[in-house]
């Protein structure tokens, strides 16, 4: 089972690379996604609006399961083997969709930056002393 918090890193990394999130007939894509170590405002107050109207309304662009779907027993979210973005891999049964990337003509592209969710930057470092100093 994908967890909300995968399923909206899953959503950040995608809509980094153009994608955007479908309601019917209305696309968002965000300005920002993240900010300093967390997500952006924008991000954050949409993702939270989302929750509250049903997670089941709302898909990325190009795909067949809603995001609501993705936080049920059946899904799992795991890296692409073309590109390693996150990308969601049906547990139970035969997965009929291909990868978010297909339709991206110009994915991946290894001379950029991969896109990827946020990182608190302080943990991290937090975490690189404790290492360091393991070792010495």
């Amino acid at each position: 089972m994908a967890s909300p918090d995968a399923v909206r890193q899953y959503l950040a990394c995608w809509l980094q690379v153009g994608k955007g999130v479908v309601d019917g007939q209305t696309t968002w894509r965000p300005e920002r996604i993240s900010q300093g170590n967390d997500y952006s405002p924008e991000f954050l107050s949409r993702w939270r609006e989302m929750e509250q109207r049903g997670l089941h309304r709302y898909y990325l662009a190009g795909t067949e399961v809603s995001l609501g779907q993705l936080c049920g027993d059946d899904w799992e979210i795991v890296a692409c083997s073309r590109c390693t973005m996150p990308i969601p891999v049906k547990v139970l049964g035969m997965m009929t969709s291909p990868c978010p990337c297909s339709d991206l003509s110009l994915w991946p592209h290894l001379g950029l930056p991969l896109p990827h969710g946020v990182v608190d930057s302080r943990v991290r470092l937090a975490e690189l002393q404790v290492r360091l100093q393991e070792e010495s």
